[in-house]
């Protein structure tokens, strides 16, 4: 800064260097990027699908206790079907139903395709990686369904199931490091009464396919019988968010929320990871 000195000079005043005092001032503030206009900015609403709250153990999907989804009646009616207490291994303890109880839940997406077959009405593709069981702690998941062309179509001893809806669907877990791990499991369903042949099915039963599983899921070669190593089944509910506008070169499409229960009857030995004893 400079100061003007009044030393007298030759017609002017001088000017000569000097220091000021400046007042205080507080240090400049600023706002990051993320917080600008947050307080007036809306928060956008998720989607329905994401809102869903599924129970998965590894806690992408949901904050809700374990299991909470399940329904101890269905399972005890999955014991009684697929196990004869007047045949090896006879009927299961708690402590073994609790042993074999599976229960997964995903969010994935669902497209529309054409059918593979004339008895077929279409062919349902779900597949989805936001997701996980109580026997891993994530996964992903690939299944094919195919309703029938004829829900109201009878059964024949060539076609047992022409008015069914049938499909497969492949559970991969992802937590068996180099395992191969993959639960396969046979599809089925009837369709309500006067359903049309272009709707959803909302809920499918499933049978333990030991033959292909693979990994944690491989059924022993030469199973001792009794054992129940191959044995396995449940419900699969499916509750679908359809896209506003289906993805190109579909019949439909959108979000889909998965919810696997009931019982499967696996070794354990074959699991790096797995306790036998429960």
């Amino acid at each position: 800064m400079r100061k003007r000195s009044h030393t007298p000079g030759p017609g002017r005043l001088r000017l000569q260097p000097g220091l000021e005092g400046l007042e205080t001032r507080e240090l400049l503030s600023a706002a990051s990027p993320a917080t600008i206009g947050a307080a007036s900015r809306p928060v956008p609403a998720r989607p329905a699908a994401i809102l869903a709250h599924p129970d998965s153990p590894n806690g992408l999907l949901g904050k809700r206790a374990p299991g909470s989804f399940l329904d101890p009646a269905l399972l005890q009616q999955v014991a009684t079907a697929i196990y004869n207490p007047n045949t090896p291994p006879g009927t299961p303890t708690s402590q073994e139903i609790r042993r074999e109880t599976f229960t997964a839940r995903w969010v994935g997406k669902y497209t529309i395709g054409p059918p593979r077959f004339s008895d077929r009405a279409s062919t349902i593709h779900l597949y989805g990686v936001t997701g996980g069981s109580n026997q891993f702690y994530k996964g992903k998941f690939n299944i094919a369904v195919y309703p029938p062309a004829d829900p109201s179509a009878t059964p024949t001893p060539g076609n047992l199931f022409a008015n069914q809806v049938t499909g497969t669907a492949a559970l991969f877990g992802q937590n068996y490091l180099q395992s191969g791990s993959m639960t396969v499991l046979d599809l089925h369903g009837t369709p309500a009464p006067g359903s049309s042949p272009d709707a959803l099915p909302n809920r499918l039963s499933w049978a333990y396919d030991a033959n292909t599983s693979a990994g944690p899921y491989a059924a022993p070669g030469g199973v001792v019988p009794g054992s129940g190593f191959t044995q396995g089944a449940g419900v699969v509910d499916l509750h679908y968010f359809p896209d506003t506008h289906p993805l190109p070169g579909t019949n439909g499409s959108g979000r889909v929320v998965l919810t696997f229960q009931g019982l499967i009857n696996y070794s354990g030995i074959v699991s790096p990871v797995s306790k036998i004893i429960m």
